[in-house]
């Protein structure tokens, strides 16, 4: 029985790291909860979606280029992936 509490509790951390990525918590709760083991590093290993990306940037304070649309800060002079001047 304390061998099914562990799968469940290993499967909520694959979804709460998916969440995290911008992914189906549900999916990634039963993919980690039947094979947990390949799940753990498969979430490990997924880039963020540009959704879950672009909210992170947002919040961090970071503004897109209006050249190339990648984050930079606020503050920037020359966006340093386009190296374009803002």
């Amino acid at each position: 029985m304390e061998l099914l509490w562990i799968w469940f509790l290993l499967g909520i951390v694959v979804a709460l790291i998916a969440r995290s990525k911008g992914r189906s918590g549900l999916g990634w709760f039963l993919y980690g909860f039947l094979i947990w083991p390949v799940a753990l590093v498969h979430i490990l290993v997924v880039a963020r979606t540009a959704e879950a990306e672009e909210k992170r940037a947002r919040s961090s304070g970071r503004v897109a280029c209006p050249h190339c649309a990648e984050f930079i800060k606020p503050q920037a002079r020359v966006c340093p992936h386009c190296r374009q001047s803002l």
